[in-house]
């Protein structure tokens, strides 16, 4: 009987280490990206940094800080209502049956919030022209290059490893 009870206490602290150490997985925060390269990306956004590669005029400096300003302003807004109607959508699809006209119209909301997205960075791309000179905006345009992850273009998609190779 000892050896039984034994037995019975190894198989509960077994599965009771199975599952600490599954809720210890979940708890902690993935690893971060990676470029394609396999490298941690770059440290993100550091102003100052952006501005001195630029080499700004006083008036360009304000007038982009401004344009940056209200730009991060919007977007804030829009990602907020897109995430707020994509977790009205999500718990409406929770149910078996669901309201079908709620579903299409929170679908034609969030499609709504995309555009006004995109139409925001339209702007944002045409603000910069006005305020920028060509080689200050190929600057830019390398600053972020160097910092975003880019994803390989759709026929390039595979399955890849967590070191960013194929297989």
């Amino acid at each position: 009987m000892t050896i039984r009870r034994f037995s019975g206490m190894i198989l509960l602290l077994l599965l009771g280490g199975l599952v600490i150490s599954g809720v210890l997985a979940q708890v902690q925060p993935p690893p971060p990206p990676r470029t394609p390269e396999g490298q941690p990306p770059h440290a993100f956004f550091d102003r100052e940094a952006l501005f001195a590669r630029l080499n700004l005029t006083p008036q360009q400096r304000t007038r982009l800080t401004n344009l940056m300003n209200e730009t991060e302003e919007k977007l804030r807004q829009l990602l907020t209502k897109l995430h707020e109607q994509r977790m009205q959508l999500m718990q409406l699809y929770q149910q078996y049956q669901f309201d079908e006209r709620e579903a299409q119209r929170l679908i034609r909301s969030i499609n709504q919030v995309q555009a006004d997205l995109l139409r925001v960075h339209h702007e944002n791309q045409k603000q910069l022209r006005r305020i920028l000179d060509k080689e200050q905006f190929e600057r830019w345009n390398q600053w972020w290059k160097e910092r975003m992850f880019f994803p390989p273009s759709k026929g390039d998609w595979k399955r890849r490893g967590r070191d960013g190779k194929p297989g």
